[in-house]
């Protein structure tokens, strides 16, 4: 979906009639753009859209201002036209016609946007500042702060079904990704994992603490919303992740798949 937004859509911007800038964001800063305004706009869906409805307000209200802005330069110019003609001797036929001014102007040099940004917004919902330029230094561009990791898988507690119970399964534990698999043969917490575990962290491109860390959340979650009485259903895992959207609905339909989000393997939990 990604690539296909990247190859379709329109990154020309037109500044002046001869000047054109073509930005082109890449695959990645699509990627942190998708996840950021998904997990912004389920957060606060009302501020989301308040924010939202800003953003056109400001950007109506500088369309607004650019053309009374031409109107007002278009007055000011027939004024002095008609101000020309009635100065001018009328026994002068000749004299009466304004000739327009020819004169040749040198080219415009493009200047360098030195504030320019072509990131999105980082997870916590703060864009990122351009740095400031000195006179003499060369303009650099701001980048979008990339997330962090989230590996930090021993600072929740485990309510994710026991790994033996991946023994026996009539069906895998597997999801499908493209792309090629992340070699985890030297993850220094791959000994935490079923082999089958192994096999889907590695698919999604995991590393192991990433996949730890997000099946823990996706069951904290889980018992949460059970003891709310509530139904566990993809897009809650998609929020209580902080990985890729996209990821984390590809192990919440692995875990379902193989019946890991029946309600009896968090009985204990509940209770």
């Amino acid at each position: 979906m990604i690539q296909d937004a990247i190859a379709n859509a329109d990154h020309t911007f037109r500044r002046g009639v001869q000047r054109k800038i073509k930005v082109e964001p890449t695959a990645e800063e699509y990627n942190i753009f998708v996840s950021s305004a998904w997990r912004l706009c389920q957060s606060g869906p009302k501020e989301w859209l308040r924010q939202e409805n800003e953003y056109l307000r400001r950007i109506d209200g500088a369309r607004k201002k650019a053309a009374a802005n031409r109107v007002q330069k278009t007055g000011a110019l027939g004024s002095r036209q008609r101000l020309a003609l009635a100065s001018r001797s009328p026994h002068n036929s000749q004299s009466s016609v304004i000739k327009p001014r020819t004169h040749t102007r040198r080219p415009r040099t493009p200047r360098p946007s030195s504030n320019a940004i072509d990131g999105f917004a980082s997870p916590d919902g703060r864009f990122p500042t351009p740095t400031s330029q000195t006179s003499g230094s060369a303009p650099t561009r701001a980048r979008a702060v990339a997330p962090r990791e989230d590996t930090d898988f021993e600072s929740i507690p485990d309510m994710s079904p026991p790994i033996e119970t991946l023994d026996h399964l009539m069906k895998p534990l597997k999801a499908d990704w493209k792309g090629t698999a992340l070699d985890l043969s030297n993850d220094p917490h791959l000994n935490l994992l079923h082999p089958a575990e192994i096999g889907l962290a590695s698919t999604l491109r995991l590393s192991c603490a990433s996949y730890l860390t997000s099946k823990r959340r996706i069951f904290q979650d889980k018992v949460e919303r059970a003891k709310q009485h509530k139904e566990f259903r993809k897009t809650d895992a998609q929020k209580a992740c902080r990985i890729d959207v996209n990821k984390a609905s590809k192990l919440w339909a692995a875990y379902d798949k193989v019946g890991w989000l029946d309600t009896k393997h968090i009985m204990k939990y509940i209770c």
